[in-house]
């Protein structure tokens, strides 16, 4: 019962004290400082055992302090005091990581303070600040506000940045940046748009800037030029002027001085091109300049009531040195150059390869028997034979031999095997048999490459000038006419002919037309030569480098053809003593490939004509060795070529 009521004591009381323990707990710790001619060293023992923050006094620190304090005073107070009383004496406290340096305030701006551990920075505390400047200058701010700087702080002004950099007290450094926002207030800049009569306000901007180098940056700096502006609209031959309302009056009155029409009413120049074609370019010029002319004249026309005539523009080339004279008002000159400086650029070249290959195929195979009987008073006309004349030598020939006792010659591309006597009686008889088989085998390759311009037509032929008979007259009798054979003569051969055009992403556009034709052999009851023609037109895209085939024909002829002597030709194994067969096959295969190449610039022309120099370097050493002549590894330049003592050995 005892221990009950005890605990219950225990608790009410807790309960009691609780809330005047927290109060006690919540406030903060405050005191006065009141010293009179104490030494400044005590002072700063005494601010350090408050703070609790570690000091370094410099030797040089020395001196008496008086401080008078009525009002209690919390941790952060007592060191803003510390700090006014130091700053009253000419000394300051420079923070550091660890400790707070004691110097004379003349030492403070060249050492760094680190302000970490003050949530607040206090008032009197010396530090460096960089103010941004955005619409004043900088520059002119400092004499401005240099009497407002302690003697021992600083300031200093940043013309790159436009912003100026401080080393003084917190509290007069919020204070000068406070003047310098009012400072630093925009300017009422306006934009104004100025239209020109007779100028050209390419030619105007550049004369402002030479007449107005303080306002435009020509020596003004950059500054100037953010402040101050002259813009040029070349399409409607206006100024847009960017300032204040004295620069805009200086500028105004400056353009109406120089806005006054030309002593000679247009101008004239000469352009000399590097790499486009003057004839060309003219009629270029010609054509877009005369439409802008008569917009102008129009726009001029509507402007005045019509009675003044509008701008003109004329241009003439001089092919021999491939250049344009051209003449007109500023602003149709202007547009005519920027045309001229687009156009006139190196055209890129492509290199073309084609391949055209050709494999051909021909095999014949013959066999007959030719019998023939006959007596001496017919002569050659047999009385009884087979002739077939799809295989070697006719009947006629057989009997011919026989009679005048002379041997047959035999057929080309085979074996011949004849029999044959002639009687007492005048009874002649022959046999003639034939077996004949032709192969023959051809692969052709040809591979004519061309270099052109970039959308240029370009042509290569390799082949023969071959004469063809167009027409013909013969005199009959005692006719006075003359005969007379005209005769034209043809290029057969190879014909490549394309036209490249490359696209902005390295596609390459092909216009091809190839031909390959070929004199044929002798037909039979052919009046003229006979020529065999293979020919493709067609546009396709190649990428730059890629190798396409452009078409092929593919031909297979079988022929047999059979003669025999009806009952007999169908005798197993004996019918064929009275038969003639002839078979034939033809097998061609032609395809025709192409590789383009772009030539951007002269690195890639060099390449390519390298690779070729070096293929015809190794023909000439594979020529040079069948012929058992000394080789001479080293190859000679591409120059070499031109010299006379070099092009025979590279032949």
């Amino acid at each position: 019962m005892y221990n009950h009521k005890t605990n219950l004591l225990r608790a009410i009381a807790l309960l009691i004290l609780l809330p005047m323990m927290s109060l006690a707990y919540g406030q903060e710790e405050t005191w006065r400082l009141n010293l009179k001619d104490a030494d400044i060293r005590a002072f700063v023992t005494q601010v350090a055992d408050i703070t609790g923050y570690s000091f370094v006094v410099d030797p040089r620190v020395k001196g008496k302090v008086t401080v008078l304090s009525s009002a209690p005073m919390n941790k952060d107070e007592i060191y803003d005091l510390f700090l006014a009383v130091l700053n009253v004496h000419g000394f300051t406290a420079i923070p550091g990581e660890e400790v707070i340096k004691v110097v004379q305030q003349v030492d403070a701006k060249q050492s760094a303070e680190i302000l970490t551990r003050f949530e607040e920075t206090p008032s009197e505390q010396l530090i460096t600040r960089v103010i941004q400047i955005d619409n004043a200058n900088a520059l002119e701010l400092v004499p401005i506000l240099r009497p407002l700087v302690a003697k021992y702080g600083h300031l200093a002004g940043v013309a790159a940045a436009n912003a100026l950099i401080i080393s003084d007290h917190s509290s007069n450094i919020a204070r000068i940046e406070q003047i310098v926002r009012e400072l630093d207030s925009p300017s009422k800049y306006e934009v104004e748009v100025i239209q020109l009569e007779e100028a050209w306000v390419g030619d105007m901007v550049t004369l402002l800037q030479e007449l107005a180098p303080d306002e435009l940056g020509r020596a003004g700096g950059d500054n100037a030029a953010r402040k101050y502006s002259v813009t040029a609209d070349e399409r409607s031959n206006r100024l847009i002027l960017r300032g204040d309302e004295t620069f805009r009056d200086k500028m105004r009155g400056l353009i109406r001085q120089l806005d006054q029409p030309s002593a000679t009413g247009g101008t004239t120049k000469v352009l000399r091109l590097k790499h486009a074609d003057a004839k060309n370019l003219t009629e270029i010029l010609k054509g877009v300049m005369g439409e802008v002319a008569k917009e102008s004249a129009g726009a001029a026309g509507s402007a005045s009531g019509g009675g003044t005539p509008g701008n003109s523009f004329t241009v003439f080339a001089d092919e021999g040195l491939n250049a344009l004279v051209v003449r007109g008002e500023p602003s149709l000159m202007q547009e005519a150059e920027q045309i001229v400086e687009a156009l006139d650029v190196r055209r890129a070249q492509v290199m073309i390869e084609a391949a055209i290959v050709e494999i051909s195929d021909e095999m014949g195979q013959d066999l007959g028997v030719q019998l023939a009987a006959g007596d001496e008073s017919g002569g050659s006309t047999p009385v009884l034979g087979t002739s077939f004349g799809n295989v070697g030598r006719s009947l006629g020939d057989v009997l011919t031999a026989i009679l005048s006792d002379t041997p047959i010659a035999p057929a080309v591309g085979g074996i011949t095997i004849g029999a044959g006597e002639r009687n007492e009686n005048g009874v002649s008889w022959g046999v003639l048999l034939q077996a004949l088989s032709t192969s023959t085998a051809a692969n052709l390759l040809s591979t004519p490459s061309i270099i052109t311009l970039d959308n240029q037509e370009s042509e290569i032929t390799v082949g023969q000038n071959v004469p063809f008979r167009t027409g013909q007259y013969t005199s009959t009798g005692n006719s006075a006419t003359n005969p007379f054979t005209t005769i034209e003569r043809r290029d057969v051969g190879l014909t490549l002919k394309v036209t490249p055009t490359i696209s902005a992403d390295g596609l390459v556009r092909l216009v091809v037309e190839q031909t390959t034709e070929s004199v044929a052999d002798s037909i039979e009851n052919a009046s003229d030569i006979v020529t065999n023609k293979r020919e493709i037109k067609t546009t396709v895209l190649a990428d730059d480098g890629e190798t396409i085939v452009l078409g092929g024909l593919i031909r297979e002829d079988t022929q047999v053809t059979r003669s025999k002597v009806p009952l007999l030709g169908d005798i197993p194994f004996l019918g064929r003593l009275f038969s003639s067969e002839n078979t034939s096959r033809i097998k061609r295969n032609l395809l025709v490939f192409l590789k383009p190449t772009i030539m951007l610039g002269k690195a890639d022309a060099v390449a390519a004509t390298e690779i070729k120099y070096r293929a015809l370097w190794e023909v000439d050493l594979d020529v040079r060795k069948k012929l058992g002549l000394p080789e001479d590894g080293s190859q000679p330049p591409i120059d070499a070529l031109f010299d006379a003592g070099s092009s025979q050995r590279v032949q």
